[in-house]
């Protein structure tokens, strides 16, 4: 039984093992990318699995610093840097050659067939990947109890929908926390009493279960 904080979209992580790649060619500091990484909040195991994949598979683009740039900003979301989704996704709107294109779809993990209805999803559904459906419409877990390595130490008593696109916030023993997420991340932070979004009907939920400190993320299948 599941009882830790888990993104389900790296529940299968295939991406092989591999060594920091080195940026030099393109005037770029690989030690500096994990740091920016780190500080985001990503997996920096995933970030350079995911990047040294994208760079096997194109090499002729470590003499390019844009399109290194590309694929870094895209192995950094990938990862779970919440911060660079938006970058990350309008770098990807702009990728047109095709070795660059399969070179992005193995940074993100998908095949290059997958690619244009990826981009096509995630401009209307932040939490939509290949394999969600396999997965029942549920996206992520956070919080977790505390004595296992999770957050908190009970369940949470009251979940809020904020405005801010992928945003809950959660009362937890008489403390807010704020949860922001996406597909490849999700960030919980101390927080402030919340102001609710107004009421929407998008699909996206979140289950507590009675036995359960996790919060889980689920959106239905037609949403």
């Amino acid at each position: 039984m599941i009882r830790r904080p888990l993104q389900l979209a790296n529940a299968r992580d295939a991406f092989p093992p591999a060594s920091p790649p080195d940026l030099s060619d393109a005037g770029l500091d690989t030690a500096a990318a994990i740091e920016g990484v780190r500080r985001s909040h990503g997996d920096v195991g995933i970030f350079v699995r995911a990047l040294a994949g994208g760079l096997a598979e194109d090499t002729d683009v470590l003499g390019d610093r844009e399109r290194v740039l590309d694929l870094v900003a895209i192995a950094a979301w990938r990862s779970g840097a919440l911060a660079l989704r938006a970058d990350a996704l309008r770098r990807l709107e702009g990728i047109d050659a095709p070795d660059d294109r399969r070179a992005a779809a193995v940074v993100l993990g998908l095949g290059v067939d997958l690619l244009e209805t990826f981009l096509r999803r995630q401009r209307t559904d932040r939490y939509w990947w290949p394999g969600r459906a396999d997965e029942r419409g549920y996206v992520l877990a956070a919080g977790g109890f505390r004595g296992v390595g999770g957050a908190w130490i009970r369940p949470p008593d009251r979940v809020v929908r904020l405005a801010d696109a992928g945003a809950f916030a959660f009362l937890v023993a008489g403390e807010w926390w704020r949860l922001d997420v996406d597909v490849w991340g999700a960030r919980l932070t101390a927080s402030v009493a919340p102001d609710p979004a107004p009421a929407t009907d998008d699909g996206v939920s979140v289950v507590i279960g009675p036995d359960t400190h996790l919060a889980w993320v689920h959106v239905r299948d037609d949403a």
